[in-house]
């Protein structure tokens, strides 16, 4: 799973077996660790609410998605699932979490494990 991230926007793409982990597990996470023992978790969660969630405690990005929503979504062809969460006054963090492409400048990524089918030009990133 890859986590993208700029101001007020959150972005995980996942691989196949990603999502093959998601389904059996109805949890994946990775970690980034960093030279002075602190660590960043970032997960994905299948849970029983209602909407997409994020929630960050305890150095933990936690995004959270219904269990049908994510279903539906890991047995389709369907590419997304995004949600704007509002935050205090009028701004929004905006999450989107994507099926992996193939990157077409990455010659050694192993593309069996990205949705190449699903790429509208069978090679983009």
């Amino acid at each position: 799973m890859k986590l993208r991230c700029t101001s007020n926007s959150i972005r995980l793409r996942l691989r196949k077996s990603d999502l093959q982990a998601l389904s059996s597990a109805d949890k994946i996470e990775e970690l980034i660790a960093f030279p002075n023992g602190i660590e960043l978790r970032y997960e994905l969660r299948i849970n029983g609410n209602t909407s997409i969630q994020a929630i960050f405690e305890h150095n933990i990005i936690s995004i959270r998605i219904p269990r049908e929503q994510a279903i539906d979504w890991i047995k389709s062809s369907e590419v997304s699932l995004e949600a704007n969460l509002k935050l205090e006054g009028s701004e929004e963090l905006h999450i989107l979490i994507e099926k992996d492409f193939p990157c077409k400048d990455r010659e050694e990524e192993n593309k069996e494990d990205t949705f190449w089918e699903l790429s509208p030009d069978n090679n983009s990133c």
